[in-house]
């Protein structure tokens, strides 16, 4: 198994998060008390804005290890993203950074799966921890990798936490299939909810 992510890292980042997002950008926090200080806990935000898992860090009320996202992986060093108690991928199947998130979660941490680089149903149905979903509304610039304009409003919906119901075992495909889809819904609901509340939703 891979080595456990630095506690004290996350710590510190969610701390310089916290300050340097608030010099830089107007964030604005909607049910983070969700997330909670104590115990396992999966957050899941399909957000790819290279900024994304910052967000997360800084308005959490606990450390929060990152497992990021495209976008974070290619603008950032992997030297720096560990020291930050990141949980970086070597590689798409991402075997020992979910083996690191594990651990994590069995430990009582909370681990954040950002973006679509890494599925996290492997690791929700093995550790069957709680789900939370965080859904950011203007978070990137033009693409993914480009931050947003300095002073924009940032706003981050976090949901309330579920607990995905796992029958089967979680190496088969059919198990993590279910959770998937299960997952899906939850951030399709979350994301639906926070554009409402953001102003943004359009009826069809």
């Amino acid at each position: 198994m891979a080595s456990m992510p630095s506690w004290q890292g996350a710590a510190h980042v969610r701390n310089l998060s916290a300050g340097g997002l608030g010099l830089l950008y107007r964030v604005r926090a909607s049910g983070a008390h969700h997330i909670g200080s104590t115990g396992p806990l999966v957050i899941v935000c399909s957000s790819e804005a290279v900024i994304a898992g910052a967000v997360i860090q800084a308005i959490a009320p606990r450390p929060v290890h990152v497992v990021p996202n495209a976008a974070m992986s290619a603008a950032l060093p992997a030297a720096l993203l560990q020291a930050s108690g990141a949980i970086v991928p070597a590689s798409t199947a991402a075997i020992e950074a979910q083996e690191s998130a594990l651990e994590a979660l069995t430990d009582g941490r909370a681990v954040a799966v950002v973006g679509s680089l890494v599925d996290p149903s492997w690791l929700v149905a093995t550790s069957k921890a709680p789900v939370l979903c965080v859904t950011l509304v203007g978070e990137r610039g033009r693409v993914p990798t480009d931050p947003p304009r300095l002073r924009s409003l940032i706003r981050a919906y976090v949901s309330e936490q579920v607990t995905i119901a796992v029958s089967g075992d979680p190496l088969r495909v059919s198990t993590r299939a279910a959770v998937t889809e299960r997952l899906r819904q939850l951030i399709a609901d979350a994301d639906d909810q926070a554009l409402r509340r953001a102003g943004l939703w359009e009826a069809s």
